[in-house]
């Protein structure tokens, strides 16, 4: 019974971490695109390559203090799906104006990567370097 449990709560914890990873994944690629165009700084590579590493270092950090036991059980697998549901069910939820959250949201991370990738708005989403933008 306490294997099960601790197998369960290793694999919320872990996926948890693995989806802070992704995440640190997904504006690591978008900052390094915008190095490239010179639209963003370094730093901000820096930092998403911060929030890749350190999920993942934690989560085999817990693998390993589990011991030799085996974590590719049921409870575990179970307990890796846990925090997507809940992040799905986070986002279905409504908004004060009525709106669902995780749109909102989404609309957030296009405008950020938008940002950061130096698309223009006032011109219908061209690059800095076209020459017909203001």
């Amino acid at each position: 019974m306490q294997d099960g449990v601790l197998n369960f709560s290793l694999g919320v914890v872990v996926g948890g971490l693995l989806i802070s990873a992704c995440w640190g994944f997904f504006w690591l690629s978008i900052s390094a695109v915008g190095v490239t165009r010179r639209t963003c700084h370094w730093r901000i590579v820096l930092n998403s390559l911060a929030v890749l590493v350190s999920p993942l270092l934690l989560a085999w950090l817990f693998i390993w203090l589990r011991g030799a036991a085996p974590v590719t059980t049921g409870a575990f697998t179970i307990g890796l799906t846990v925090m997507p549901f809940v992040l799905v069910g986070l986002g279905l939820r409504r908004a004060p104006d009525g709106q669902r959250a995780g749109a909102r949201m989404l609309d957030g991370v296009w405008q950020l990567r938008d940002e950061i990738l130096g698309k223009h708005r006032g011109c219908g989403g061209c690059d800095h370097e076209h020459g017909g933008c203001g």
